[in-house]
């Protein structure tokens, strides 16, 4: 085991806050979906051993980073939709991934200053980040709970403190439903979180998906090896068929332009003025497919 300390969180959290509430420690055996979104995303916090599974990752599917790239541009889009056409003041995202410039906070609040995103993790090392260098506890905070455990996250005194459950809230489900097991009956858990939010609730949600054999042979081929690559060295990631992810949405009614390749939904004409935004890869856009629901 080693005690993960990056340096950028030394730099932004400062000493007082790291001596407080330091870094868990952390095996560098293993690697991380959140360290390998870091290193995709052109972060800092990454090792050898997250590297090594994005360089597996590229050769089951050459241009792998777009589907990361594609993902995060999907959800800055649809927070911006959603804070700008919906009047969303509250976001909840499952599986925040580290720090990294165009986080949903910031897209939110650039169309709607002081609006509220409660970033939920199972990850200590990430919850450690975010409570250093993003919590105020006015706009930004982090709870320890994954979506898994929904019910923890509902129950959590911050949670209860820091979004209403009275009013709409955005629910963000990108690049987590996909490293949720069978066995972890993630639909039943999304059940559970739609029936605690209010009427004019939306959820953002994106899968890895297999495309149909018979139609894309290529793209199902490239879907099965990064499944391997990803169960065998990250113990997640499924590519689950369009209709098991259709089936996630049970409940939501699906606006247009539905479940599409998240390179096609409600495209912007021009970049994006916030920092750490993304436009649209190309590459393997059948093996990444997104949409919103609203109750």
């Amino acid at each position: 085991m080693s005690r993960f300390t990056s340096p950028d969180f030394l730099r932004q959290a400062g000493g007082k806050n790291v001596r407080a509430n330091p870094p868990p420690a952390v095996d560098l055996t293993q690697p991380s979906l959140a360290r390998l979104r870091s290193f995709h995303l052109k972060g800092k916090d990454h090792f050898e051993v997250d590297r090594d599974l994005a360089g597996r990752a590229e050769r089951a599917a050459p241009g792998f980073q777009d589907i990361v790239l594609g993902e995060r541009a999907f959800l800055q889009r649809a927070v911006r939709h959603l804070a700008e056409s919906h009047g969303i003041r509250q976001f909840i995202q499952f599986g925040a991934g580290l720090p990294a410039p165009g986080d949903p906070h910031q897209i939110a609040q650039e169309h709607a200053p002081g609006a509220r995103v409660l970033y939920a993790t199972d990850d200590p090392v990430v919850l450690t980040h975010h409570l250093a260098l993003l919590r105020d506890g006015h706009t930004t905070t982090a709870v320890q709970a994954g979506l898994a455990h929904p019910r923890r996250l509902l129950d959590d005194p911050e949670t209860r403190a820091f979004i209403d459950l009275e009013r709409p809230v955005g629910l963000l489900l990108t690049g987590v439903v996909a490293h949720t097991s069978d066995a972890d009956t993630p639909a039943r858990h999304i059940a559970t979180l739609r029936d605690a939010l209010a009427p004019g609730s939306h959820m953002v949600l994106s899968h890895y998906c297999r495309p149909d054999r018979s139609s894309f042979p290529k793209d199902a081929s490239r879907a099965e090896q990064l499944e391997r690559v990803f169960v065998d060295r990250l113990g997640s990631g499924r590519w689950r068929s369009r209709q098991t992810i259709e089936d996630f949405f049970q409940g939501w009614e699906i606006p247009e332009p539905g479940l599409i390749e998240v390179q096609r939904w409600r495209t912007l004409p021009v970049a994006p003025p916030v920092a750490g935004c993304y436009q649209m890869p190309q590459r393997n856009r059948r093996l990444l497919i997104g949409g919103v629901g609203r109750i």
